[in-house]
């Protein structure tokens, strides 16, 4: 065990952690750890892992992949070791991994249902439209795009509170979009005249 190792990993992590790198520092976390070689911390660097594991919590998107609360105690680095790794592992998209003809099905889904929602909406139709978009959105894994468009096709039909809705959703998924912010703005001032 080189304890002047594990102490820079933990150093450098802790760094990564404040300039919100959170892989890197996820990953010199489990370098620190694997140096251990499946013993305790020293008792000189636990204070400097339950500082690293407390900047790690309050990182939101560390809550995202792992959101059960790590307590740390001696004795159970094996524990937060394995917690770390699936972590590491869901933010780098190992553990959701999407393969090609799941993601090739899923959009052409996705495409469809907007192409029948414009349909829909160029016959008059905006309540069936609306349902096309709403099964449109079943579809939806990232793609925020989806949200400005479906509303723009509501404004030039002059259905700006269904144009309404479809921009809050999107800004729920994209709160700093200043695109769909506008658009919004747009649609209250349209709805208003």
């Amino acid at each position: 065990m080189n304890t002047r190792l594990i102490r820079e990993n933990l150093g450098k992590a802790k760094v990564s952690c404040g300039r919100q790198e959170l892989r890197r520092a996820l990953f010199l976390a489990l370098a620190a750890m694997k140096e251990l070689g499946g013993k305790q911390f020293p008792f000189d660097l636990r204070g400097d892992f339950r500082d690293l594991i407390s900047n790690l919590q309050s990182d939101p998107e560390f809550r995202k992949v792992c959101p059960k609360h790590i307590a740390y105690q001696p004795g159970s680095e094996q524990t937060v070791q394995a917690m770390l790794a699936d972590a590491l592992r869901a933010l780098s998209g190992v553990a959701n991994e999407e393969g090609y003809e799941a993601t090739l099905d899923r959009k052409l889904k996705l495409d469809r249902n907007i192409i029948e929602g414009k349909r829909k909406l160029a016959e008059g139709k905006p309540s069936e439209a609306d349902a096309a978009f709403a099964e449109a959105m079943k579809y939806y894994k990232d793609e925020v795009a989806v949200f400005p468009m479906i509303a723009r096709l509501f404004m030039e039909s002059k259905e700006y509170v269904r144009a309404l809705g479809h921009l809050r959703e999107g800004l729920k998924a994209v709160p700093d979009s200043e695109q769909m912010r506008s658009m919004a703005e747009e649609c209250l001032r349209l709805r208003k005249s």
